[in-house]
C-alpha cells in the first residue's frame, strides 16, 4: 500500500513536469451520463451558500467563498494584476476594499501550492454564514464537494458552455500533486472506462466532476461529524494526455485550507501597530494621571472640610 502511495506521488511529479501547465479554472464538468439537475441542486444546497463569484478589476471572472462577515477567500491567481474586485453572493454585490495574495504563491507552479488569496469587502454580509474553515487533517478519503461558477460540459466533451449557473460536483479525495501538506486532489472517474482512472478507485461517484474555466476560487468542502467545513480552495486542473479540458480522466487540485489558517488569521486579525500600541499606552498613561489628580482633589477636598467642621 505505501509503495504504490509512493509510485503515484512518483509518477504525478513527472507528469507534473511534462503535461501542459495547468489551467486556472472556471465552472464545472459532469458526467455525461447523470442530468445537470443534480449537479445544480447540489450547489443549491444551504451548507454551500458561502459560495460566490468573484469579478476583479480588469474582467477576470473566478468564484471565491465568505469566511466571514467582511471577508472571502479565493485563489491567489484570481488577483493578479488587479486592484480591485467585486465578490457577488444571493444576487448582492459587494465591493473589495483590499486584495490580498499569499506572498508565497508561485505565478508559474500552481502545483506549488499557496494559491490564496483574501479579499476584504467594504461592507458585511448579513444573510449568508460564513463558511468554517477545516483545521484538521484527515481531507484524503474523505468525499469532497466542489463548489464554483462558470463553464460547464460532461465528461465526453469537456468544458463548452457558460451559463454563469452554480454547480457542484463530488469527487473522493484521494490524490496529491507531489506536497499532501499544500495540496491534494482527485481525478474526474469515468463511468465507461477504467483507462481513465490516474487516483484511488476507479469507480465515479454518482455527481463525479471536474474544474473547469469560473471554480478557481470555489470551494472544496467535507463533512466531518455532521458538520460541513471549508477544506479547500480550487487552483487548477491538469491532464496526463496534455489537455486538460475538464474531460475525463483530468485532475481537479485545490489548495488545503487547513494548512494556511494561521496565514489567514494573521490577515484578518492582524497584529496590533507600533502606532496602535503607542496610542494605547498614551491612553492608559492618562488616565493613570487622571486617576491620581482626582485622589489628590478628593484628598484636599476631604481635608478642608474636616478643618472646616473643627473650626466650628
Amino acid at each position: 500500500m505505501k509503495i504504490g502511495k509512493l509510485g503515484v506521488i512518483v509518477s504525478l511529479g513527472i507528469v507534473a513536469s511534462t503535461v501542459s501547465q495547468p489551467n486556472s479554472t472556471w465552472g464545472a464538468t459532469i458526467r455525461d451520463d447523470q442530468p445537470d439537475i443534480s449537479y445544480l441542486n447540489l450547489a443549491a444546497s444551504p451548507e454551500y451558500a458561502s459560495v460566490g463569484t468573484f469579478v476583479n478589476s480588469w474582467g477576470y471572472t473566478g468564484s471565491a467563498v465568505l469566511i466571514a462577515p467582511d471577508w472571502v477567500l479565493t485563489a491567489a491567481h484570481n488577483l493578479i494584476a488587479a486592484s480591485s474586485g467585486t465578490f457577488t453572493i444571493d444576487g448582492t454585490s459587494y465591493t473589495s476594499t483590499q486584495l490580498i495574495r499569499n506572498p508565497n504563491y508561485q505565478t508559474s507552479n500552481p502545483m506549488a501550492g499557496s494559491d490564496f488569496g483574501l479579499v476584504h469587502l467594504s461592507s458585511s454580509v448579513e444573510a449568508i454564514p460564513p463558511a468554517t474553515l477545516y483545521t484538521g487533517s484527515s481531507e484524503l478519503g474523505q468525499v469532497g464537494t466542489f463548489v464554483g461558477f462558470g463553464f460547464t460540459g460532461t465528461g465526453l466533451t469537456g468544458y463548452k458552455t457558460l451559463d454563469g449557473q452554480e454547480r457542484a460536483f463530488q469527487n473522493m479525495i484521494d490524490g496529491d500533486f507531489g506536497d499532501p501538506s499544500l495540496v491534494l486532489g482527485c481525478d474526474f472517474d469515468s463511468p465507461h472506462t477504467t483507462a481513465d482512472n490516474v487516483f484511488g478507485d476507479t469507480t465515479p461517484l454518482t455527481l463525479e466532476g471536474c474544474a473547469a474555466p469560473g471554480d478557481s476560487g470555489g470551494g472544496v468542502f467535507i463533512t466531518v461529524d455532521s458538520q460541513t467545513y471549508l477544506a479547500g480552495t480550487i487552483s487548477f486542473i491538469a491532464a496526463t494526455n496534455g489537455t486538460p479540458n475538464a474531460a475525463y480522466g483530468n485532475l481537479t487540485g485545490f489548495g488545503r485550507v487547513s494548512a494556511f489558517v494561521p496565514w489567514i488569521d494573521s490577515v484578518m486579525i492582524p497584529e496590533p501597530s507600533i502606532f496602535a500600541l503607542l496610542c494605547t499606552a498614551c491612553a492608559s498613561l492618562f488616565c493613570r494621571w487622571r486617576f491620581r489628580q482626582g485622589n489628590v482633589f478628593d484628598k484636599g477636598h476631604s481635608t478642608e472640610s474636616s478643618g472646616a467642621s473643627r473650626t466650628k
